[in-house]
């Protein structure tokens, strides 16, 4: 009901076409259906009678019938053309729109995969349903009746041969289509599977290759693909099987009229033209049939779509999207007052009791191995994700009482897996800033220690990166992420790992510049001999703080620290010899 009430709403929109199409195909079914009648007068009184008159004027109007017929029929697929492509347009845009403003958690619920799939084959799907309906929901009841009502018309006898085989081609039909309905909802699932595993193979085609691993993941490609097919074909032997039987049962009753009006012709009760005009009924009967059981089978799959689309376009939001008109303090310090953090569905802390404090314009470092929650904890301070328990707050204000838009514009985050869009330089820059200058841009990339290679390039801040940044290397591709950080001035700067792909003499310049910076940054590094100058350290495990406070401090009083850090020191030592 829900998908059919969203699909109402959008035909308003385009109310005179959606009541235009169904229009025009029942001024089309009305003409095919008076051709035969005609066709049975031109036999009966022209061809048989002998009224070559007859023949004349009744083929000028059945000629005049079949244009207003095909005329009717051309503009009724021209209106549900139109309006369902309208419809695909306007709810991939509410789509996208609706997944902009997903937290991390829905994210990681639906799927990048699934959601690639929702936004484009189920679309789609509901798409070319809803055309096809437009004309084959009006067009296959009104000539199954209409043609009923003709052969009625033409000889009751008759008639008696459509009730019998009636009933047995509807039940074929039902029967094969409530088989047919549960696998429909599979083949979606098994559908979402695949997109998924085809998203990774492509994304991670270097680490495959690196690894040769193209034999494993052509079988697992392979495995995927079976398992889809398998289940499409499911439904497509049901489908195969139901064509046949329908025109079987059908060519039954077209076999059983002409062997009927053989016997009512040799009586003189029934002329030829007739036979003809019933044969013709029939076969009308069995494509109006078809037509409604492909609308069914149709129908079925879009509503499968569209309780996907619904999940999206229904899908609250994990954090509060209204806004709370409260700014971030300008002046204020970051603090984590006993914080912990659960991913949905996870019965174990991934975060555990973490507190600490640190001033505005201090700098705090995060060390740990990997997968102890580090970027899981920075990932709480713009809210890509809430607390689960505890509170982070800004200047003393609960983050979760600030307006959420204007916390993360004060929060500049390069994440650990540097994305770069497809586009120039300076494309990437503007997202930072989206009316940046051209001084403001290479200000940024110099902070970077970046702007002497892009203003080397021969279209310097136009040179174009191509799509996952693949004429850059990963180095580059790091520094430019944290100058389109910087550009955008936040208050807290977040590198999550983001200098691991850069030389240790390009990694001193970066933080060079950036100590000059009035910002609150937080570093996420590996290498405690480019964070010891940190204001406060925070050595995490498992999600739990085992120490905080300077490298001094923390030499003296940590073991795990202290022991971290001459293992380092040893292992530097002994590369130079």
């Amino acid at each position: 009901m829900k998908s059919i009430k969203i699909i109402l709403q959008f035909l308003r929109k385009h109310l005179t076409l959606t009541l235009m199409a169904p229009l025009c195909v029942v001024i089309e079914v009305v003409a095919e259906l008076v051709q035969p009648k005609i066709m049975s007068e031109i036999v009966n009184r022209g061809v048989i009678g002998g009224e070559s008159e007859i023949i004349t004027a009744l083929g000028i109007k059945m000629l005049i019938i079949t244009l207003i017929g095909v005329c009717a029929g051309i503009f009724s697929i021209y209106a549900a053309g139109k309006v369902s492509y309208a419809f695909g347009a306007d709810m991939r845009t509410n789509m996208f729109s609706r997944i902009q403003k997903f937290s991390f958690s829905n994210i990681d619920r639906l799927q990048t995969g699934s959601l690639i799939t929702r936004i484009t084959s189920d679309v789609t799907q509901v798409q070319n349903v809803i055309q096809a309906s437009m004309r084959l929901l009006f067009r296959a009841p009104f000539m199954f009746i209409g043609a009923i009502v003709m052969v009625f018309m033409l000889d009751l006898k008759m008639a008696y041969i459509l009730i019998i085989i009636l009933p047995i081609l509807l039940f074929t039909i039902i029967y094969i289509l409530k088989k047919t309905f549960p696998l429909f909802t599979i083949v979606q699932q098994k559908m979402d599977k695949f997109n998924t595993v085809v998203q990774e193979l492509l994304s991670g085609i270097r680490v495959v290759k690196a690894y040769v691993r193209e034999p494993g993941e052509k079988e697992r490609f392979e495995a995927s693909n079976e398992d889809y097919i398998a289940s499409s074909l499911k439904v497509s032997k049901l489908i195969i099987i139901m064509m046949p039987a329908m025109s079987f049962i059908m060519n039954l009753g077209v076999v059983g009229v002409l062997w009927f009006g053989e016997y009512e012709v040799a009586d003189g009760r029934l002329n030829v033209g007739d036979i003809m005009a019933c044969t013709n009924y029939m076969t009308q009967i069995l494509m109006s049939l078809m037509m409604a059981q492909r609308v069914i089978m149709s129908i079925t799959q879009a509503e499968a779509s569209m309780v996907r689309i619904n999940e999206v376009l229904e899908t609250e939001c994990e954090l509060d999207l209204q806004s709370t008109g409260v700014d971030v303090p300008k002046e204020g310090d970051l603090e984590f007052d006993n914080v912990s953090f659960q991913y949905e569905g996870s019965n174990k802390n991934q975060i555990s009791n973490i507190s600490f404090k640190i001033n505005k314009g201090e700098t705090l470092a995060i060390l740990g191995s990997t997968g102890s929650g580090k970027s899981t904890l920075v990932n709480l301070i713009p809210r890509f994700y809430d607390v689960t328990e505890g509170s982070i707050k800004i200047g003393g204000k609960d983050i979760r009482e600030i307006d959420r838009k204007a916390l993360q514009e004060s929060v500049g985050m390069v994440m650990q897996n540097t994305v770069l869009f497809s586009g120039t330089i300076a494309d990437n820059m503007r997202m930072g800033k989206e009316d940046a200058t051209e001084e403001e841009m290479i200000e940024a990339l110099r902070k970077a220690d970046i702007a002497d290679f892009v203003l080397s390039l021969p279209d310097g801040l136009n040179h174009i990166i191509e799509q996952d940044a693949t004429n850059i290397s990963g180095g580059q591709r790091q520094r430019i992420s944290i100058a389109r950080t910087l550009i955008s001035e936040p208050d807290i700067l977040i590198l999550d790992d983001s200098l691991s792909a850069v030389d240790l003499i390009t990694e001193s310049k970066i933080r060079k510049a950036l100590g000059k910076l009035e910002m609150t940054k937080i570093i996420i590094a590996q290498r405690i001999s480019s964070i010891k100058d940190a204001n406060k350290i925070l050595m995490i495990e498992d999600g739990k703080m085992l120490c905080y406070g300077s490298h001094d401090e923390l030499y003296k009083s940590s073991v795990e620290y202290r022991e971290v850090y001459d293992s380092q020191v040893q292992s530097a030592e002994e590369g130079k010899l």
